[in-house]
């Protein structure tokens, strides 16, 4: 006689429907937590900013979409506020680089501390004192202008140090400018800056005017992005008398049509996160029908 065994045959161990959902749900809600970390969507503007390498936001910078408007923050130590000369000028050259339907400065008087600062030293103040951050629909350039030095190179005019981050040492290029009036040394260092932020020399695409030898800058000395410019040793052994160059030399002009055409990586990722994620979680609802229709 055989023996008798009970129940039936094994049964699958799967998801409840409601566990099911839940996956979904985290999927497409995801993208939102990783978006305030990284600073993603302009949720986090300056979590955004402390992770932006110069040049990374040229895109931002240049073209009219997604952000139509240009505020330049201009924020000075006293005695530390660029010229008007120098402002205007440089004005001018955004207007020639940007595609902007309004460009606005705002200036404002902030109480920075004499010292030597690094790159994140300046970061650290601009959190204290910036008002204006990119955001959708208007993009933000900030210019801190202060007195003392940059601590890892000694005679640094100006330094860009984010994507949308520049310091402007004013003692520095009242030093180079040798008593005299320091207008012309602060249009350059102004424009030079900016130009970095745009991507030029090389740090979006493939430059064919960049120098080897200085990574970022020109060859060309009577560009306004040659390297000389950005140190107080360069410009006097340079230039002498001679005023420094406030032009785009005509290769960069041109640079900027491979820049806008440059894919930056960390302006693709947001996009291809959130895009990754709807598709799971879309893929998941399928499955979850497809369950639902055969129980």
């Amino acid at each position: 006689m055989s023996p008798v065994r009970s129940g039936g045959p094994p049964r699958r161990i799967g998801w409840s429907r409601l566990q099911s959902w839940a996956v979904v749900g985290f999927l497409v809600v995801l993208p939102l937590p990783l978006a305030l970390g990284f600073g993603w969507f302009g949720l986090n503007p300056v979590t955004a900013e402390r992770n932006a390498p110069v040049g990374s936001l040229a895109h931002e910078l240049l073209n009219s979409f997604p952000d139509d408007r240009l505020l330049v923050e201009i924020a000075s130590a006293p005695g530390a506020a660029p010229p008007a000369a120098s402002v205007s000028l440089l004005w001018a050259r955004m207007n020639e680089t940007v595609q902007k339907a309004s460009i606005q400065f705002v200036f404002e008087t902030v109480s920075v501390p004499t010292a030597s600062f690094t790159a994140d030293g300046l970061f650290s103040i601009e959190e204290g004192v910036r008002q204006s951050w990119p955001a959708v629909g208007e993009m933000a350039l900030f210019y801190l202008c202060l007195h003392g030095s940059y601590a890892d190179q000694s005679g640094v005019l100006g330094l860009a140090y984010r994507g949308s981050s520049i310091a402007v040492f004013s003692d520095t290029i009242a030093s180079t400018a040798g008593g005299g009036d320091p207008t012309a040394i602060t249009s350059t260092v102004l424009i030079h800056e900016f130009g970095h932020e745009l991507g030029l020399v090389g740090l979006v695409g493939t430059a064919p005017n960049e120098d080897p030898a200085h990574p970022g800058h020109s060859t060309d000395p009577n560009d306004v992005m040659y390297y000389a410019v950005e140190t107080s040793g360069g410009l006097g052994s340079l230039f002498g008398g001679t005023p420094p160059p406030t032009q785009f030399g005509a290769a960069d002009l041109a640079d900027l049509g491979t820049v806008r055409n440059t894919p930056i990586p960390l302006e693709l990722i947001p996009p291809v996160v959130l895009t990754l994620c709807w598709i799971a979680a879309g893929a998941a609802v399928v499955v979850v029908r497809r369950a639902a229709l055969r129980s």
